[in-house]
């Protein structure tokens, strides 16, 4: 067991800028397939796959659904890896890493082939790649609260991760922006910038893989053991992995993340999947000009070290989360108008308005990703304070299988609507009813999503201040405190965090 404690895998070092660098490249990945299926992969199956706007939901939907369901299963194994010989070898965490890497540069090229009409071939490719994400992210979402408890380097890395992402999501699109301008506008630019994106996405997994840490399986087994919370037989089960699930959403923090995350992230994807949709068929310009404002994202790396500033001055998330909802209305409403202006402008002021617009959005939504990034690390400490274990884990994969249904109905929902709006696959020119479908996808759905994402966010009061009360109070408890000589304020501060009383927290047997 000494030998373990050795490896590099389960070796702490100091949180540099570089360290920080090796931790945040692998959302090269998570970030860029977030932002591919949305942006282009529908367009790119309906147009050169030749699968019908309703197949491809259907594809999407079957795709997100399994891999819903892996990722709930990539939780539970990945938190009792170390009880494995070779989970203890490779990490319980680092392992999913490798293993997502290998199916990443296998399959990932294979999505974006040019089979006309292969609806089996898309859904094993697209099936392998989502499984591919799902082991990656359930075990990368454990990195941050393992690799340190201090709530401003957790802010370091996910700064640092955020800049990447932002980056990511410009390169998405922006490669086959440029791709197009030089080959035309064909399958080409598509099937090459996915062969580019595949290696490249394995290579950043990798370099995650070799430069972070995690818990050791000593740490693990100690910290539960001496809470009376070991796993056992009973909880290596199939209905001990359902209850760690139920009990992780019965915490208020943790159901109230899960549920932003969802609303958020579920217009975003809406909003994503349906606006090259719009330029193209509402709009009538050309494919090349959507690429090109989508890839507008680069403006993310310059939002993010002003989120990061916003929230480390006021360290209040709500902050943060108002300004991206603000922005997003605004921008809802500046596309509305412009579907119904456009007749009357020329092409270059709708391009013009289309950039201002492309802009604002791209502000909103780094926003809205950093904010939520920063707040998700903190959630499993909410978690422990009430169970006395360490199921990051668990959580990962409860977040995973939100991000998995986010996107499986963000992408049927468009296909859906387009099929009941008479969308033509591989027609240039749709009818005011499957315009009218875009523009609902576009931004209806989106407005009630952040509406009441931004409720809930008002009654959410996880924040750097609050975590750090709630971090002591796990240490003294871990040290053999009394609960009864809890502080008034930390009592009241973690009852509202968790939504439990006081009785109820750190219910451990001895």
């Amino acid at each position: 067991m000494e030998n373990q404690k050795k490896r590099w895998v389960y070796t702490p070092h100091k949180i540099s800028i570089w360290r920080s660098i090796g931790y945040g490249i692998n959302d090269m990945n998570g970030a860029s397939w977030g932002t591919l299926v949305g942006s282009y992969l529908m367009f790119f199956l309906t147009t050169y796959g030749k699968l019908s706007a309703a197949a491809v939901g259907m594809l999407f939907l079957i795709g997100k659904f399994l891999n819903a369901i892996m990722s709930m299963l990539a939780g539970s194994i990945s938190d009792r890896l170390y009880s494995t010989k070779i989970g203890r070898r490779f990490g319980r965490r680092h392992l999913l890493l490798l293993v997502g890497a290998i199916l990443t540069i296998l399959f990932f090229p294979m999505l974006f082939m040019v089979v006309p009409g292969s609806f089996w071939w898309y859904l094993i490719a697209f099936v392998m790649v989502e499984t591919a994400n799902v082991i990656i992210g359930t075990a990368y979402e454990t990195l941050a609260t393992e690799m340190t408890p201090n709530a401003d380097d957790r802010v370091k890395m996910s700064s640092i991760r955020l800049f990447i992402s932002a980056f990511a999501t410009f390169s998405v699109s922006a490669l086959p922006a440029t791709l197009l301008a030089f080959l035309g506008e064909g399958a080409q630019a598509y099937t090459i910038s996915g062969i580019v994106f595949g290696v490249v996405y394995a290579i950043c997994t990798l370099i995650t893989y070799r430069s972070t840490w995690e818990h050791s399986p000593e740490e693990v087994e100690n910290f539960e053991s001496a809470n009376g919370s070991n796993s056992g037989e009973k909880e290596n089960s199939f209905i001990g992995s359902l209850r760690d699930y139920w009990e992780m959403l019965r915490n208020k923090s943790a159901r109230y993340m899960v549920s932003i995350y969802f609303m958020t992230y579920f217009a975003k994807d809406c909003f994503s999947t349906a606006f090259l949709y719009y330029v193209v068929f509402v709009l009538g310009l050309s494919q090349t000009i959507g690429q090109g404002i989508t890839s507008l994202s680069f403006v993310g790396m310059i939002v993010v070290p002003i989120a990061a500033f916003i929230l480390i001055k006021t360290k209040n998330p709500k902050i943060n989360w108002s300004t991206s909802f603000s922005l997003i209305f605004i921008v809802m409403a500046g596309f509305f108008v412009l579907s119904l202006q456009r007749s009357h402008l020329g092409s270059g002021t709708t391009i013009i308005f289309l950039i201002i617009l492309g802009v604002l959005w791209q502000i909103g939504r780094q926003f809205l990703e950093y904010t939520a990034w920063q707040v998700i690390p903190l959630v499993p400490d909410v978690d422990t304070i009430v169970s006395g274990k360490l199921r990051t884990g668990t959580f990962a994969a409860v977040q995973s299988f939100t991000r998995q249904l986010t996107g499986a109905l963000g992408s049927a929902l468009l296909g859906f609507i387009l099929q009941w709006g008479g969308f033509q696959e591989g027609s240039l020119h749709q009818t005011a009813q499957a315009q009218n479908a875009i523009l609902i996808v576009l931004i209806v759905v989106p407005i009630i999503s952040i509406g009441i994402a931004w409720w809930m966010v008002a009654r959410f009061n996880l924040n750097q201040q609050t975590h750090k009360i709630l971090h002591n109070e796990i240490d003294r408890l871990q040290g053999g405190g009394n609960k009864d000589d809890v502080d008034p304020q930390t009592k009241s501060i973690v009852e509202d965090l968790t939504g439990y009383k006081w009785d109820k927290i750190w219910n451990t047997t001895k």
